[in-house]
């Protein structure tokens, strides 16, 4: 954005509080969340709007029934996940995904797409066509960046969520782990003890990384864009 690029960052966390956390709007920043919810109730409509328009009330209602599935809310989001990923075409996108389960069914719903779109096209026309996931295994399209805390349930989590997205070739670009009691260097003799024994998961995360940061715990909780700007410097 400093260097006069647009930039989406969208989430897929129902935990995520970006607004509250930037304090504000930031000049280039687009700030936009994938509701499952109002994903799923709008696919409906639409669908409604469209396929049913032309249907009687027993198949109207039949439709109905079939669109209150759970892989509704499935198809939902990965629309409006695979619409922010094309985005990227035109300008810089952040995808911030909720912790490994949400992640994964993501991922599934994009693998799924591939495959169905893929598996009658000959080699020349797969040469014509990009899906979502062929945009996200590009290492010069899309970078991966796992974040966690340095805490053992988190970890083991994330590096779960890593061998799973290896082996569907999209390769985790970085790491970073957040909130670090080791990194703050405390001079309290309590808390010196319990930033040690972070270093065990810090180990693991250094043996699982091609590049890795570490955020210190901070005093005071970083929002606004000018803190935040200062946690990567």
């Amino acid at each position: 954005m400093q260097r006069g690029k647009k930039v989406l960052l969208t989430t897929t966390d129902p935990a995520a509080h970006l607004a509250s956390t930037l304090e504000g709007d930031v000049p280039g920043l687009e700030v936009s969340v994938i509701d499952p919810e109002q994903a799923t109730q709008e696919y409906r409509d639409r669908v409604m709007a469209s396929k049913g328009a032309k249907l009687e009330e027993a198949g109207r209602a039949a439709l109905a029934e079939d669109l209150m599935s759970p892989c509704t809310e499935e198809i939902a989001v990965f629309q409006q996940f695979s619409r922010a990923v094309n985005r990227a075409r035109e300008q810089f996108v952040i995808m911030d995904t909720a912790p490994t389960g949400h992640t994964l069914l993501l991922m599934d719903a994009t693998g799924a797409y591939h495959r169905d779109i893929t598996r009658h096209l000959d080699d020349a026309q797969r040469d014509l066509v990009t899906t979502p996931l062929m945009r996200l295994q590009d290492p010069q399209h899309t970078k991966v960046v796992v974040v966690t805390l340095p805490e053992t349930t988190p970890v083991t989590e994330a590096r779960a969520l890593a061998a799973d997205l290896e082996r569907a070739s999209i390769h985790p670009w970085a790491w970073v782990v957040n909130n670090s009691l080791a990194a703050a260097r405390p001079t309290s003799p309590l808390l010196a003890t319990r930033a040690r024994s972070e270093q065990q998961q810090l180990d693991q995360v250094a043996t699982s990384a091609p590049r890795w940061a570490v955020v210190p715990t901070q005093t005071a909780e970083p929002i606004g864009a000018k803190r935040l700007t200062a946690l990567g410097q």
